[in-house]
């Protein structure tokens, strides 16, 4: 019997560890600005300090869940099984979290932060990726 080749989407897999990578950048200089390291910024500046802290009240959890896309990205270009239930729990805590976020946005300046549409960005990969493994979870069976 000739078994079935699977194939992951190729483009949520790039999506996951690229929106991974830039989660684990945000956490670390929320971290680092937290313990009042600069990194090259003038912290204060209140638009900096802003876009430092905007990923919620802890980089350490941005961080793990970067960590954590980042590794399911690659294990579904892997088709490794644990991949497909990893990346559902990760992309449906990105949604929620930065959903969390954005209502969390007052007025009208929300568009001067650049930081921002990295969570738009993340918000629509996780909704739309979250939806999509569950509609398409027979190719990974």
């Amino acid at each position: 019997m000739s078994e079935k080749k699977k194939d992951s989407n190729e483009l949520l897999n790039i999506l996951m560890i690229v929106i991974g990578a830039l989660f684990i950048l945000m956490g670390i200089l929320n971290v680092l600005a937290w313990a009042g390291i600069s990194v090259g910024f003038d912290l204060s500046n209140p638009a900096i300090q802003a876009a430092l802290t905007i990923l919620g009240p802890s980089g350490l959890v941005s961080i793990v869940l970067g960590f954590w896309c980042l590794v399911s990205g690659i294990g579904m270009f892997r088709e490794e099984e644990y991949a497909m239930g990893m990346g559902l729990v990760v992309l449906s805590v990105m949604a929620v979290q930065t959903l969390s976020i954005m209502l969390s946005w007052g007025g009208t300046t929300w568009w001067t932060n650049w930081i921002n549409y990295i969570i738009i960005v993340a918000f629509i990969i996780g909704a739309v990726g979250f939806f999509w493994l569950l509609f398409t979870y027979k190719r990974y069976d």
